[in-house]
């Protein structure tokens, strides 16, 4: 199986929501409050990345993967939210349908993230996680991160992130700068 790995588009706001949505309820189900998720639904998700992939005055990248036509995940990034230096680059989101996890496409769309990111002057970049979702800790290790640090975030209710840190040319050497359209 071959996934498309592109820049999104406005057009795809909808097709990244659900996405988003989906592998939220898959993943995070077992570790936010009972009812928490309930309140988003498509069409909302839609809407905040219609007006992300839209605002020019708070800039992100956006990379979709797609196949046979189909989106299937996403990742979006830009300057780094908290002050880890010399970490200047951040990972904001990674999210793969159950089905297409484990082939190899979170790892290209985080190699398309770290391409733009090089591309524009950084040298390292961050991802947060939950530090209870050991299937995306465990990811995070396997492709080179290093733990960083915890903080507390408010997602239904108080939760720890964990931050794992990159040197991008390091992961640029090993995983390459994926082929986009």
């Amino acid at each position: 199986m071959s996934a498309l790995i592109r820049p999104a588009k406005l057009a795809d706001a909808r097709n990244i929501g659900m996405v988003q949505l989906d592998t939220w309820r898959s993943t995070y189900t077992p570790l936010v409050p009972a009812g928490f998720l309930d309140q988003f639904d498509y069409k909302e998700r839609e809407q905040v990345w219609r007006a992300r992939l839209s605002n020019a005055q708070a800039p992100q990248h956006v990379f979709v993967a797609e196949v046979d036509a189909q989106i299937v995940a996403f990742a979006s990034g830009g300057l780094a939210r908290t002050e880890d230096a010399p970490y200047t680059a951040e990972v904001y989101a990674l999210y793969v349908r159950e089905a297409y996890q484990r082939r190899g496409i979170g790892v290209r769309l985080v190699a398309a993230l770290a391409e733009r990111f090089a591309a524009e002057g950084h040298t390292h970049m961050l991802i947060w996680v939950l530090s209870e979702n050991r299937r995306a800790r465990a990811f995070y290790e396997a492709i080179g991160g290093t733990w960083l640090r915890e903080k507390l975030i408010n997602f239904g209710t108080n939760l720890l992130e964990s931050a794992y840190g990159y040197v991008i040319s390091d992961f640029l050497a090993r995983y390459g700068a994926p082929k986009t359209e």
